[in-house]
């Protein structure tokens, strides 16, 4: 079996001095204590495979596999090594040496890179999820992803999708006056296919900002599925695609509300098209929906309301928002100035939740006892509700919470400043928020 993605990247691998920094704070090495499940031991095994000491295996496989791509062992890395690049070049080598199953080649290969297609599925997800939701309390336990009986809490998929809503969407104009920049918005599959309202939350809020928003139509998916499973020929057909459509757009920014889709963007695609000069710009332009709103000021837009009791507010912290694109205070800053909020701060916000796009699919037990910790700490907060910035991480947070009995509900900061900020512009003088957000 050939190694050309890892070898590609050995002197990243020699960097590793073995200090096991990386142990402190990961998520699948603190939940079994196996070294193989720690980026060190990873780095060792690559470095084994390159030296020819272990040949490729099922369970080298697994341990690859069994991963978060939180980037918490990149953050405490002293050698600063890029140990997901790293992780991710293996799982290609061994996806091209025919490790991929059929049915995920299938749909990463013919479903993904075509939207249509893919809301198609959503489409067929959704009636499925009808039957999933509403079936006999007997046969729960016979369902998949029903831990014990307990169904997973699945996304609304038979709603519109937001392509659909903003189809002739070119540039919409600023509410206030001339626009202060032009920008044009990447939703993301699961914004479009499942939040489509926080789409459009997104946009509406930037417009009220002042910022004409164009939706292209031609953008396709990140490539985070295909890219984190190994297949690299996939991300590098969405990343051609999705560079074709925004490289000829005159917009000053390209406004992200996904956290994992930012990443990608930002710092995965230049590697995806090495060499590609337009990779690069585009990656430079890419910003995060909360940074740009911080940036243009609107916190000091949101007058407090006076009378009317405080909603408790926690923040969860996405690992690509927050360790890939270094965002962290600006969610907290618009939160704090929202009228009649009371933000509380949460135990481990900052932890990763286990949604981890596929990785909950693949492992829905580990994935549910990294859940069971967030929930935990929601409910020792005594917030009200739950914000985040990464659709995966609100459906994984949501599902935790309702697992844990807790009526708490989840949604995006777009969302939290589209309620908040609607009663203010009502002139009622207060916000009295009825979060009406699937459980």
């Amino acid at each position: 079996m050939e190694h050309k993605n890892l070898l590609a990247l050995k002197g990243e691998i020699e960097k590793c001095v073995r200090c096991a920094a990386c142990q402190a704070g990961c998520p699948t090495y603190e939940m079994s204590y196996s070294e193989t499940l720690s980026a060190r031991g990873k780095l060792r095994i690559a470095r084994a495979l390159l030296s020819g000491q272990l040949k490729q295996s099922p369970r080298i496989a697994a341990d690859f596999d069994m991963c978060l791509s939180c980037l918490k062992c990149v953050e405490a890395c002293p050698a600063k090594i890029d140990t997901v690049a790293l992780f991710q070049a293996a799982r290609a080598d061994m996806a091209a040496a025919g490790g991929m199953g059929i049915v995920k080649k299938l749909i990463l290969r013919h479903v993904l890179p075509f939207p249509a297609r893919l809301n198609f599925l959503a489409k067929l997800t959704g009636l499925a999820t009808i039957f999933y939701d509403n079936a006999p309390d007997a046969l729960a336990r016979f369902l998949p992803y029903a831990n014990q009986g307990s169904r997973r809490t699945t996304p609304r998929l038979l709603q519109k999708n937001l392509r659909s809503l903003v189809q002739h969407r070119h540039g919409q104009g600023a509410a206030r006056g001339g626009a202060l920049r032009k920008v044009a918005y990447f939703s993301g599959c699961m914004t479009d296919l499942a939040y489509p309202d926080t789409g459009l939350n997104v946009m509406r809020q930037l417009e009220k900002a002042g910022v004409e928003v164009a939706y292209p139509q031609g953008q396709v998916c990140c490539g985070a599925p295909a890219w984190f499973a190994g297949d690299n020929d996939t991300a590098r057909q969405l990343a051609k695609k999705n560079i074709e459509t925004f490289d000829g757009l005159d917009v000053e920014a390209i406004v992200v509300s996904c956290a994992t889709c930012g990443s990608m963007l930002s710092h995965a695609l230049p590697m995806i098209m090495e060499g590609d000069k337009r990779a690069t710009a585009l990656a430079e332009k890419v910003v995060d929906f909360q940074k740009l709103l911080v940036e243009l000021g609107v916190e000091r837009e949101f007058a407090k309301a006076p009378g009317g009791g405080k909603l408790r507010v926690t923040y969860h912290d996405p690992c690509h928002l927050k360790r890939g694109m270094g965002v962290s205070a600006e969610p907290r800053i618009l939160i704090k100035s929202l009228p009649n909020v009371e933000f509380v701060e949460m135990v481990g916000a900052d932890v990763c939740c286990g949604g981890a796009g596929a990785f909950t699919l693949d492992h829905p037990e580990q994935s549910a006892r990294f859940g069971q910790f967030k929930a935990k700490a929601v409910e020792e907060s005594g917030a009200d509700i739950v914000v985040t910035s990464c659709p995966s991480c609100q459906l994984q947070l949501a599902d935790a919470l309702s697992r844990a009995g807790l009526d708490v509900p989840v949604m995006s900061t777009a969302d939290l400043v589209a309620m908040a900020t609607s009663g203010v512009a009502t002139g009622e003088g207060r916000f009295t928020p009825k979060p009406r957000l699937p459980r």
